[in-house]
């Protein structure tokens, strides 16, 4: 049973954005190597005024930096397809324990480039389980298989 996520990711990113965080505050969340890093960096708790922070507020700070936000974005998994991102790759996410699964993660976001949702994807990422798994590799394969119009 997943916890309500006490906060807006959109506000965050908008956060993240703004001089809440100083550009060696950003710097220092880009550079982190592992999302359990993110317990030493001031940014963290920037971002994160007055909360006790845990697993899921270390998935969001290390993904921030790597995806601008844009409401109603399509979904992570729909955008991997579109910019032809291997099922390898996102079945290797899928798979992969913790941290790993994450790290994988912020690979994909640096290679895409792009904007997400942060209000869906936040949410994604603090439920982060198997269930969160199993859709983002849903929502690729729905993207990656739809027939065009017309098709059967």
């Amino acid at each position: 049973m997943s916890i309500d996520m006490p906060f807006d990711c959109s506000w965050l990113r908008k956060q993240f954005d703004s001089e809440v965080l100083n550009n060696g505050d950003r710097a220092a969340l880009r550079h982190a190597a592992k999302p359990s890093d993110m317990e030493l960096l001031p940014g963290l708790y920037r971002l994160f005024p007055g909360l006790d922070t845990g697993e899921p507020h270390h998935r969001i700070a290390y993904l921030l930096p790597y995806a601008r936000h844009a409401a109603n974005a399509k979904p992570l998994g729909a955008q991997l397809a579109a910019a032809k991102i291997s099922e390898a790759r996102v079945l290797q996410v899928a798979r992969s324990a913790s941290p790993t699964d994450i790290e994988q993660l912020r690979r994909l976001l640096r290679q895409l480039d792009t904007a997400l949702d942060w209000k869906a994807f936040g949410k994604l990422l603090w439920d982060w389980d198997e269930f969160s798994k199993r859709k983002l590799v849903k929502d690729y394969y729905l993207a990656k298989f739809t027939l065009a119009k017309g098709d059967k």
